[in-house]
């Protein structure tokens, strides 16, 4: 029996379904603890889901101040922890695996001395990540989010009497005091976009993207369409989209955006309707969601996008083209890295709104020099949801 705990965050929860989906099929009952907003998709891969209780948490709009965010989690922990403790006792599992921000994961097992796998969907929060972090958000924002923040995780920590550190709250290396340490981390990154030191104080395995073997028969039929999405959770911003529209019309393409529940659909039509008007040879196609963002990757001339992990991964599955927005400290510095490298071109800081900026930097996007083959092999050797569970099999055959 192995116990899955997730993050609610679509970007938290879908590099590790193909994981779960695997160790299902390697012959594993799987139970795993989630937001019932994604009962659906984690109970398609065979494992038997599980609600969490109800928290004072809204999946749709999180708090990106890392201060504020850490005692969410330390609060959200004070009331997943004791209600799922017995319940996860009773199930008597030899393994948990978790999102490495699943506090309660880690406090459950730490409990019940049962050894934890940590999954990481982004980069790994290392002391040069957190410091490039820190540069990319700047003086100001720092400073409204202590203000903010730290009387928030004040009161988290009084009310849970000081039983985790933020440090541990977010799973970083180093930091385990009150908790124990996960026996091994697995990343759904490759180590060449890692910034800092890739190791640290427990084994760490860079697996790469997971992708469920389902999705492989998705056919790319390129279109001269810009597919334009900021992800499900920092989609919020209305001008970034309306500039990234303008931007990509003004390019040349069709666009396709999807928008998410948080901004005014109504308002972004107007703005597409004045845009065809003036140009009838193009299209606009404004969407709250689709079911599968990758149908639409997979068809796309280009894709503008945050660096958020999922979108970036199923952009270069199908070697797209890319434009990375981001909108939060950990996509910027992502972004960085993966233009580095030859994954795409990050738009410059400040031009997020600015449609010239995005129309000429699309221009670059067109002529980059991207290095697919060499991206191809890198995954390749990261091995994805094969080699993670390969390694949870070789732990489990060590703690059973």
């Amino acid at each position: 029996m192995i116990v899955a705990f997730t993050t609610p965050a679509m970007g938290h929860v879908k590099p590790m379904l193909p994981l779960l989906k695997g160790l299902v099929k390697s012959g594993h009952e799987v139970v795993c603890f989630g937001h019932t907003k994604f009962d659906a998709v984690i109970g398609a891969t065979g494992a038997t889901f599980q609600t969490y209780p109800e928290i004072q948490y809204d999946i749709d709009a999180p708090d990106f101040n890392l201060i504020k965010m850490a005692a969410d989690l330390i609060d959200a922990s004070e009331t997943i922890y004791p209600a799922l403790l017995n319940q996860v006792k009773a199930l008597a599992p030899c393994l948990i695996v978790q999102d490495f921000m699943a506090l309660w994961g880690s406090r459950i097992g730490t409990d019940l001395n049962i050894p934890r796998v940590h999954t990481i969907p982004t980069l790994v929060f290392n002391l040069e990540t957190q410091r490039q972090m820190r540069r990319e958000d700047g003086i100001l924002k720092l400073a409204r989010d202590l203000t903010k923040g730290v009387p928030a995780l004040v009161r988290a920590k009084v009310k849970s009497k000081f039983a985790v550190s933020v440090q541990e709250t977010f799973g970083l290396e180093r930091s385990w005091r009150r908790l124990a340490p996960p026996v091994c981390e697995l990343v759904f990154c490759i180590e060449a976009l890692q910034v800092g030191n890739a190791g640290g104080d427990v084994p760490r395995y860079y697996i790469g993207p997971s992708y469920s073997q389902s999705d492989a028969s998705v056919a790319a039929v390129t279109r001269k369409y810009a597919l334009i999405t900021f992800g499900t959770l920092s989609n919020n911003e209305i001008n970034r989209f309306r500039a990234a529209i303008e931007g990509a019309f003004m390019a040349g393409y069709s666009v396709v955006a999807q928008c998410g529940s948080k901004v005014d659909i109504d308002d972004l039509n107007r703005t597409a309707q004045a845009l065809e008007n003036k140009h009838s040879d193009r299209k606009i196609d404004i969407v709250e969601s689709v079911p599968d963002l990758e149908l639409l990757i997979a068809e796309a001339a280009l894709v503008i996008h945050h660096a958020g992990m999922a979108t970036t991964w199923e952009t270069v599955r199908h070697s797209k083209p890319a434009l990375f927005i981001p909108t939060i400290a950990d996509q910027k510095v992502l972004a960085t890295q993966l233009e580095a490298n030859g994954f795409g071109v990050r738009l410059a800081a400040g031009q997020e709104c600015d449609a010239q900026a995005i129309a000429q930097a699309l221009k670059v996007v067109e002529t980059y020099d991207y290095e697919w083959s060499k991206i191809q092999d890198w995954l390749a050797r990261a091995g994805g949801e094969t080699a993670g569970v390969k390694i949870i099999h070789e732990i489990l055959g060590q703690h059973t």
